[in-house]
């Protein structure tokens, strides 16, 4: 009887060797692969960006449709309510009054609009549950400023090339160039370049909380306007009138002198998508082109110079008056990006040039 298989048999091991090549060629895949999946999950959460805005599209038409017009950018109607007769600053947002277009009508059922003061003023906390609600659909996914301030907006509300959010029927300082302005509505027939040529929103980013950092969401408060006005005033405003075209490159100097230090450095940009305010509130203006290098500032939370701004690489994604999204890359050309935020400026802007 053979007794060979009680033989003890001996199996080679792996080398040190081999082990680290085999754990060199795991970390070279997953260096290949990581890339790939990062911009996947970028291209989904870019995808969902737009989608939040073809939601407020739609709300915008719906509304439209509904009312003849589009809703007011923020505050109250100039005839007023009981309890905030004419606020340009402390009453709702535009988004409050999209809430019930945007399957959000118990939310829109909840706002007393008889005590309408959001932020500051006046018997706030009767809107407090409201204001400190996240709405899922105001915030983009490629923006982490929503984990900080989850009642903030990264989308905001055009006013056009102009430093202030006044229209003239409010304010003789004001003028009312963008699809927006405070205690006003306009509607289809008042934008007369063209829904495809005028911008409704654009990207924002939500600030961090954080004193002296940046994150790029970071503006510069109290910085006046250089012009007859330290709000704004009229025509020296707005460009590209000749006088505001130099007062906004002195404006834009003095603010980026800020850059350096944290005096007057806020962190709470677009912190209350409900709250109708230029700087924590979802209202910008289109001076500065998107993304651009110079710094953020204001005068006060009715006026100011910020820019569009998004984490998506090269641009932001826009909403036009007419519903559809486009994305707008950093590099256009100044005169397109004025003439995108005017409603009625007579500008002749070809599909090609944005």
């Amino acid at each position: 009887m053979s007794f060979s298989w009680f033989r003890t048999r001996h199996f080679r091991a792996f080398t040190l060797i081999e082990l680290l090549v085999v754990i060199a060629i795991i970390a070279v895949l997953i260096a290949l692969l990581l890339p790939a999946v990062q911009a996947a999950r970028e291209a989904a959460r870019r995808s969902q960006c737009v989608n939040n805005l073809k939601q407020i599209g739609l709300a915008m038409h719906n509304y439209h449709s509904t009312n003849d017009a589009f809703p007011m950018l923020g505050g109250i109607p100039s005839t007023g309510f009981a309890g905030n007769s004419t606020s340009n600053g402390h009453g709702p947002s535009v988004l409050v009054y999209l809430l019930s277009n945007m399957e959000q009508s118990a939310l829109s059922n909840a706002f007393n609009f008889s005590w309408a003061n959001v932020t500051c003023c006046g018997p706030e906390v009767t809107n407090t549950t409201v204001r400190n609600t996240q709405v899922t659909s105001y915030l983009c996914p490629s923006d982490t400023g929503g984990n900080t301030f989850k009642s903030g907006a990264n989308y905001v509300a055009s006013v056009g090339p102009q430093f202030n959010h006044l229209p003239i029927a409010i304010s003789k300082a004001g003028v009312g160039v963008g699809m927006w302005a405070s205690r006003v509505s306009y509607g289809i027939r008042d934008c007369t370049d063209g829904t495809s040529n005028t911008v409704a929103f654009g990207e924002a980013l939500i600030g961090d909380n954080v004193n002296a950092t940046n994150n790029g969401a970071e503006f510069y408060n109290c910085v006046p306007w250089p012009g007859s006005n330290a709000s704004g005033s009229g025509a020296d405003m707005v460009m590209p009138n000749p006088a505001g075209v130099g007062f906004l490159q002195t404006y834009i100097q003095n603010c980026n002198a800020m850059r350096s230090g944290t005096t007057g450095q806020q962190n709470a940009s677009r912190q209350y998508w409900a709250s109708h305010r230029i700087g924590v509130g979802p209202i910008v203006p289109m001076l500065m082109p998107p993304n651009s290098k110079n710094m953020d500032c204001q005068n006060t939370n009715e006026n100011g110079n910020h820019a569009m701004r998004s984490r998506h690489s090269g641009g932001v994604n826009t909403l036009l008056t007419d519903g559809s999204v486009r994305f707008i890359k950093d590099s256009v050309a100044q005169t397109v990006w004025w003439g995108l935020g005017t409603k009625a400026g007579g500008e002749v802007i070809s599909s090609d040039a944005f």
